[in-house]
Order: C-alpha cells, then structure tokens, then sequence
C-alpha cells in the first residue's frame, strides 16, 4: 500500500495523516458491515419501505474479501489461512445467492434446470464448508506453525499440558481433513456424518474464545474482543447446520438433485 500510494516506508509508518486515514478508512467499513447486517436482519421492511435492494451487500462482500485477502497476506500467504476464512468471506454471498434462488427457481419452467443450478448451489456450499475445516486442520497437523492461542485454548480449556493439547490438536486436525473429504463425497450418509463432527466442533472452538479467555483478561476485554471473535465465526456454525437441515429434513428434494443415499 505504500508503494501503490508513493510513500517511502520510513513516512508510511510515522505520518499521523497516514495513520489517521487508515482509522478512518476502518471506520468507514466497519459502518459499511453494520449497515448490512441491519439490512438483512430487516431485509423485508427494508425493501418495502425504502426500495433497498442488493447493491450495498455486494459492497460489503467485497470489503470482506479484500479483508481475506490482507488477513492473507498478514500470515504470509499461508494456505491455510486463505482456506480457513472461506465460510467468513462467502457467507454474504451464501445468504444473496438463495434469496436468488428462492425468487428464480419457481420461475424455471425446465424442471432439470432447477435440479442443476440448486444442486451446484449446495455443492458450492459444501465445498467451502469443507475448505474452512481443511484450512483450520492444516493448522492444527502443524503443516504450518500451530497458533499459539490454539494450544493456549486447548489447555486453558481441557486443563492438560502443551504436549497434551499439541497431540489433541493433530488428532482434531486429521479429523477435520476426514470430515472435509465426506462432506465433499457424493453420498448424503457421508455428508451428514461429516456435519455430525462439523457443527459440534464449529460451536466449541468459537465459544472456546470466551471460555478460555474468560479468566485471563478483563471482563471488559472480553467484550470488546473475544465476543466480536465469536460472531465472527458464527458462518461456521450457522452454514453447516443450514446444510444439515436441508440434506436432513429435505431428503426428498436432496434424492431429486442425484445426491445419493
């Protein structure tokens, strides 16, 4: 960014003008996200009432995916991590792409149309259901340095050592690898056992943040970071049990798309 805006490194990090223009910017996108989140919480009312339409999550998507792309880079274009933010970046789109589909397809009149795009649908959900768990397990195995606050969680958590959580975290991360490559199989059974892992292990390590943390730093610290940390990953939760429902509760549907049992 300094180079594409002709600072020398030197002003780029001692300018307050810099400095202030970051914060700025910050804030502006964090009021961008906000915004959104009020829109599709009242996304009816809105639309009724005031003609809002999809523009301005579009634009928060893309705030988002350039935040992947920084957080990327910040851990050195560890594969890892580009894996591991899928279901946060692609959650928006997730949301915007079945209200899509909940308007057009009644409109199909080729009913093997709607078999193939619902079908690609939830294939493209699984998928990237599949490559979070694949990105947070590369992590876990130590094909790249295991987090610090991985193993901190595991033993503040479980209460047992370093080498205890370390080898706890490897077992998880195979599972995860285990549970992606089920998820991704063509068999409803499979999908459904990997989200049997999926959702259980999605809510412990998010609330893990409030756990572990609870009785290291102070309530108001809390609050302000680790719950935000919480919701953060709440796609990681809430995506996989929208998949669960639909294969477990719209089998017949999931039979007509040639998911098989």
């Amino acid at each position: 960014a300094a180079e594409l805006l002709r600072f020398s490194w030197q002003e780029w990090v001692t300018s307050t003008s810099v400095d202030r223009f970051i914060n700025w910017t910050g804030r502006f996108f964090g009021l961008i996200l906000f915004l959104t989140g009020l829109q599709i919480l009242f996304w009816q009312q809105w639309v009724e009432r005031f003609g809002i339409r999809r523009v301005p999550i579009v634009f928060a998507f893309f705030i988002l995916l350039l935040q992947h792309f920084l957080i990327w880079k910040d851990h050195f274009w560890n594969l890892g991590h580009l894996l591991e933010l899928s279901l946060q970046t692609s959650a928006l789109l997730i949301w915007l792409l079945y209200l899509y589909l909940e308007i057009k397809l009644p409109g199909f009149k080729d009913a093997r149309e709607q078999v193939i795009v619902t079908r690609a649908y939830w294939w493209g959900v699984r998928l990237l259901t599949a490559a979070t768990f694949v990105g947070h397990g590369l992590y876990a195995v130590g094909y790249h340095p295991v987090p610090a606050n991985f193993v901190m969680m595991t033993q503040s958590g479980l209460g047992v050592g370093e080498e205890t959580a370390r080898q706890l975290l490897w077992m998880v991360g195979w599972l995860d690898f285990l549970a992606a490559l089920l998820l991704v199989l063509p068999w409803r059974k499979s999908q459904l056992l990997a989200l049997c892992w999926i959702i259980p292990w999605a809510i412990l390590t998010s609330l893990a943040r409030l756990w572990s943390y609870g009785g290291l730093v102070p309530f108001d610290t809390l609050l302000t970071q680790w719950a935000p940390e919480v919701i953060r990953r709440m796609p990681h939760i809430l995506v996989p049990v929208a998949l669960f429902y639909h294969l477990f509760w719209a089998r017949p549907q999931v039979q007509g798309l040639g998911t098989r049992s």
